[in-house]
């Protein structure tokens, strides 16, 4: 896709990549070094503050809000690029369009565009606040030769009945252990949470006796990923944990992993949210 822009600021969103168009740079066709920007957003809104980037990594079902300066491309083309392919071209204008300048308008146009040091203050969810953890496995089933026949969530196929079911306004912990190869953007309807961290896990003993055997300390969230989030990349041999409120309606919804091959061959599964029970 071409998109015309002019060479001052331009906010372009990057959503919903498909797993080969991860990692995506900017590079005008003057230089061999990437364009940086700015992501002011994730899949929830705005972070707290800007985060100064010159690649980011996005799975499917991710979005970023992204600020990109092109005043130093202009009359240049600019490339969105993965590791792997093209995906977009920006075509920048050689010059800014100029407007007469009136006493009027020289009161009321707006100053060169200059990115606010804080965007949306985020509070933090306290792990305290969790009423209960949930521990759930990402599973792959392999035939005689090696060949993948289906991917799962907690190694269960979607009509079997539901077992995951958090109350209304309700805080939980959910802990997502990948024991398969891949990475996984697990999605949850309706909610929004945060992520938590990661960890590094021995795969083997788990699926030998679901021994939880750590590999290495936890790893905090990074910039990008601290905002509200409803997808969070989960990856192999990999304990990775959310936490999140379930504020909306009573009702069934469902969490899946977001690549498409993947959630249409099993990995996905029901949770319902359920009213509190009244006092008696």
């Amino acid at each position: 896709h071409d998109h015309p822009a002019n060479e001052s600021s331009f906010r372009p969103e990057a959503a919903h990549l498909p797993p080969e168009r991860r990692n995506p740079l900017l590079y005008p066709d003057s230089s061999p070094t990437s364009l940086p920007f700015h992501m002011i957003g994730s899949d929830q809104g705005l972070l707290t503050s800007p985060v100064p980037l010159e690649r980011i990594e996005l799975s499917p079902g991710e979005r970023a809000d992204l600020i990109v300066d092109f005043s130093s491309c202009a009359g240049q083309n600019v490339e969105l690029t993965s590791d792997l392919l093209r995906i977009m071209q920006f075509r920048v204008s050689a010059k800014t369009a100029k407007t007469a300048v009136t006493a009027t308008t020289a009161k009321t146009s707006p100053p060169a565009s200059k990115l606010p040091a804080t965007l949306s203050p985020i509070d933090r969810i306290p792990e305290t606040a969790a009423v209960l953890t949930r521990r759930l496995t990402l599973d792959e089933h392999l035939n005689l030769a090696d060949q993948s026949m289906d991917m799962m969530l907690n190694n269960t196929p979607w009509h079997m009945p539901i077992t995951e079911k958090p109350v209304l306004n309700t805080t939980e912990i959910w802990e997502f252990i990948n024991l398969t190869e891949d990475t996984h953007p697990i999605h949850l309807h309706l909610v929004r949470f945060q992520i938590l961290d990661r960890r590094r896990i021995d795969t083997g003993a788990f699926l030998t006796d679901r021994t939880l055997r750590f590999i290495g300390n936890r790893e905090p969230v990074g910039p990008t990923e601290a905002g509200w989030k409803d997808t969070v990349r989960v990856p192999p041999g990999t304990l990775t944990r959310i936490i999140v409120p379930f504020h909306g309606y009573p009702g069934r919804y469902v969490w899946h992993c977001h690549i498409l091959e993947h959630e249409d061959n099993e990995m996905m599964r029901p949770y319902e949210i359920v009213a509190a029970p009244t006092p008696a």
